[in-house]
């Protein structure tokens, strides 16, 4: 239950940070938004997940749990290339829509050539992964996935220079910044969509305590990540309302604008909220053993 709770918190203020965003380049309408907000969401969706395929997948240690690791991991590919095929044309889509009015809000040249180049090759090494040959071995396709997560992430770098060159003269600073906010969310939004949508239900199709343990390593493998990618998320959002509205409580409720970043602010603290309480409910998920890895391991010996 929680974690469908953080999912849905983060896709709400996701849309609202995209809100505000679109608002400084004075596009803040809803149908401007909503396709902004869609590829991000897509970006967001890849690129978690092909954070989970490529790091937070691995091998039994143990020789007599390998063929139930094999099954589990094949089945979760199987989930997320069938993700992939859908998720794929729509940032696709998008990223060319973006392309195009951007181009034409002034955004330079260069970036949007890189933007190009950058969405030729994430179509080809994710297509290739989501359409392509598999081997029985499914963690030989890691490496693949790695690359096609480190794309991503150089395109999250792309798609912060659209929106600081439009509203803050393409500056370092808030670059760097910018970046960091976008690939944090992806990063957070793409694993909690893998969780939820691909290892609770593959782990279900496939009942046993070397499943499950598998489905719990990397779960805590995500959420060690989330200890990094939540504050980097959280400290970046503050830095870029604090350019907007400072530290003036007065210039928060005196307009649409700051009451969306009081919006965004309370629902990122429900998220702190849902993320130290989950471990402490065992309500990772709703898969019985997942948050006790330790009984797991007990079983097993």
């Amino acid at each position: 239950m929680l974690p469908k709770v953080a999912l849905t918190v983060i896709t709400i203020a996701s849309f609202i940070g995209i809100w505000l965003t679109m608002s400084t380049h004075g596009a803040g309408t809803w149908s401007q938004v909503a396709t902004r907000w869609l590829h991000l969401v897509s970006f967001a969706t890849l690129a978690g997940g092909f954070m989970w395929k490529g790091l937070f997948t691995r091998p039994a240690q143990k020789q007599a749990q390998q063929p139930y690791f094999i099954q589990f991991t094949s089945a979760s590919f199987a989930r997320f290339r069938r993700l992939t095929q859908i998720i794929l044309p729509i940032f696709a889509l998008t990223a060319v829509y973006d392309l195009i009015r951007f181009a034409r809000w002034g955004v330079d040249g260069w970036i949007v050539e890189a933007e190009i180049y950058l969405l030729a090759m994430i179509m080809l090494a994710a297509g290739v992964d989501a359409y392509g040959r598999h081997q029985k071995n499914p963690f030989a396709e890691r490496n693949l996935a790695r690359f096609v997560l480190l794309l991503l992430l150089l395109d999250a770098l792309v798609l912060a220079g659209f929106d600081v060159t439009l509203a803050q003269g393409g500056q370092a600073w808030p670059l760097l910044v910018r970046w960091l906010h976008l690939a944090a969310f992806g990063l957070w939004f793409g694993g909690a969509v893998w969780n939820i949508f691909i290892t609770v239900p593959a782990a279900r199709d496939i009942v046993s305590v070397p499943v499950v343990v598998a489905a719990s390593q990397q779960l805590e493998r995500f959420r060690i990540a989330v200890r990094l990618i939540l504050p980097t998320l959280i400290v970046s959002g503050f830095i870029q309302a604090y350019r907007y509205v400072g530290f003036n409580l007065n210039a928060l409720i005196a307009s649409t604008f700051g009451w969306l970043i009081l919006a965004k602010l309370l629902l990122i603290g429900v998220l702190i909220v849902v993320f130290l309480t989950c471990p402490m409910w065992r309500a990772c998920s709703p898969i019985s053993g997942m948050c006790k890895l330790d009984d797991l391991y007990a079983k097993e010996h």
